[in-house]
């Protein structure tokens, strides 16, 4: 009767612990986070109703649109300084491959503030990071006036 456990244990049990154990281990080493805040210099209170967006691009290729590897949009955005983070699996991150944090602020679908330069970066060792976006100017040349 003892064989027969030890048996269990040494050739079923054991190795399915072992590898759920390595599974689960597996599949959170792959997740990363990029994390900062996004402010702007303009002395105004968003409405309620404004939404942050929050890109990890690819820019890698110059004729293309940049690919969108993970977004956070927050809804309400609230007040400056936004903090975001951006969660994303590193086995999407290649070697010799050109990465951006892009970010956006809209009111009523309306683009109100951006990023007006690229913010290049290395995913897997960046430092949490602080981006200043741009007021929108409307096609009078006025700036836009959110809420």
């Amino acid at each position: 009767m003892l064989d027969r456990i030890a048996e269990f244990l040494i050739f079923g049990f054991a190795p399915l612990m072992v590898g759920m154990l390595v599974s689960t281990d597996m599949s959170a080493a792959a997740e990363r986070r990029l994390t900062g805040e996004v402010i702007y210099r303009e002395h105004m209170i968003l409405p309620a109703n404004a939404v942050l967006t929050v890109q990890l691009l690819d820019t890698s290729q110059s004729d293309a649109p940049a690919k969108v590897i993970c977004e956070q949009r927050i809804t309400p955005a609230g007040q400056v300084p936004m903090r975001f983070t951006l969660k994303f699996d590193s086995r999407d991150i290649r070697p010799k491959t050109t990465y951006a944090v892009d970010a956006t602020i809209t009111v009523d679908g309306q683009t109100q503030f951006l990023t007006n330069a690229r913010h290049y970066i290395d995913p897997l060792a960046s430092e949490p990071m602080t981006m200043v976006l741009k007021q929108v100017q409307d096609k009078q040349g006025d700036t836009a006036t959110p809420g």
